[in-house]
């Protein structure tokens, strides 16, 4: 009788949280409708803001700080790229990894800033994108690890690179990874490769040693 008892407490104990998560189950595709709609809103001061306005606020204002961090740090000339002026806006950039969506934040902080994003899954598609760029890119972002045709391509980002090199574009070519790659600096300077980084600030700072970013250079 016990173990009966035990048994419909253990059971009783159960009910809410699976009742719950039925009621959840039954509501989620509403739930979602919802969500989708970006019909949230917050609250900020005495306004009262929708999460897509609140999204675009918080983008706007972090490509502001990173473009003014960038314009700090970045000096007049960069390694390697001494006849370049900066005096020039940053127009076009390619960004190949096989994942954009690691890097969307990033992305979307660049063409707030005026930068035109081409995105591209592929070493191979990237150099199709750089064949057609019609004004030329002004840099080239890369991951190093893709996944390229079923198989893993470790070195990617200088297999990229050497092809960028091979068929004569000078464009300046910087690689975005994991802090693990950057024991391999040397080798992947060697590529061709003008710098890697792994932070988004430093990443902007080696763009804006490029060229201006375009709502700078507009207002310069």
């Amino acid at each position: 009788m016990k173990t009966f008892a035990e048994l419909l407490s253990a059971l009783s104990t159960l009910a809410w949280p699976l009742l719950a998560g039925l009621v959840i189950w039954r509501l989620f595709p509403t739930i979602k409708k919802v969500i989708d709609s970006r019909g949230f809103t917050v609250k900020v001061g005495s306004a009262e803001l929708t999460v897509q306005e609140v999204s675009e606020k918080v983008l706007k204002t972090t490509a502001d700080i990173q473009g003014k961090l960038a314009s700090v740090s970045a000096s007049p000339e960069y390694a390697g790229l001494e006849n370049r002026s900066v005096l020039r806006p940053l127009r076009r950039v390619l960004w190949v990894d096989d994942h954009p969506s690691n890097n969307a934040y990033e992305a979307a902080q660049l063409q707030t800033l005026g930068v035109d994003v081409v995105q591209a899954e592929s070493t191979g598609k990237g150099i199709n994108a750089m064949s057609a760029a019609v004004p030329p890119f002004d840099a080239v972002i890369s991951n190093m690890a893709r996944k390229e045709d079923d198989s893993l391509h470790p070195d990617a980002g200088m297999e990229l690179a050497r092809e960028i090199r091979a068929r004569g574009y000078d464009v300046p070519v910087f690689i975005y990874a994991s802090s693990q790659e950057l024991a391999r600096r040397a080798e992947i300077l060697a590529a061709g490769v003008n710098d890697i980084t792994t932070s988004p600030t430093h990443l902007f700072t080696l763009l804006r040693k490029v060229g201006e970013f375009p709502h700078e250079y507009a207002t310069g």
